[in-house]
């Protein structure tokens, strides 16, 4: 039984994309912080965490305290099948996992990611490969992808798979 939308958010991206499935699911979400006060321990979820370096942020945690159904990741990167089999394999977990294109807002996040961010766009822009210039262009200028189309496969799967509790 799903009670919540539980979700870690760094630059608003995966916050907007649990609000839409929250929205249209007619359920509660969560940030990590207010659900541990909202939701009891074992609780089941659906879980949202933004990308860094391959990991889901706060997925750990979020596994060792509620019961996740289904996983989403949130990252910069365009979606394809090959990427979710690696985000799956790097993050070990074989719960249905879900993979939505936020984007890069510079004006959100530190200093940190956003040196890491534009090292990553230099190093695809001196690879010169023409198919990757919106790439490049989403690394140096931010951008933002975020549309309600790129919840569709992961609601498609909650209303026929999960039983919603409200």
């Amino acid at each position: 039984m799903i009670k919540a939308i539980v979700y870690k958010s760094n630059a608003g991206h995966t916050k907007r994309y649990a609000q839409m499935l929250s929205d249209k699911l007619e359920i509660p979400s969560y940030s990590v912080k207010e659900a541990k006060r909202k939701l009891k321990k074992d609780d089941g979820i659906i879980y949202l965490g933004w990308l860094f370096a391959g990991k889901i942020k706060g997925l750990k945690k979020a596994l060792k305290r509620y019961k996740i159904n289904c996983c989403g990741a949130v990252g910069a990167y365009p979606s394809t099948k090959e990427y979710v089999k690696n985000l799956r394999k790097a993050n070990k977990i074989t719960l249905p996992l879900f993979y939505m294109q936020g984007g890069i807002d510079y004006t959100k996040i530190n200093f940190v990611y956003k040196k890491v961010l534009t090292t990553v766009g230099e190093q695809i822009a001196r690879e010169g490969n023409e198919n990757k210039k919106d790439l490049v262009e989403m690394f140096v200028n931010g951008k933002d992808y975020v549309e309600e189309k790129n919840i569709n496969e992961m609601l498609e799967y909650i209303q026929k798979n999960l039983k919603i509790e409200i």
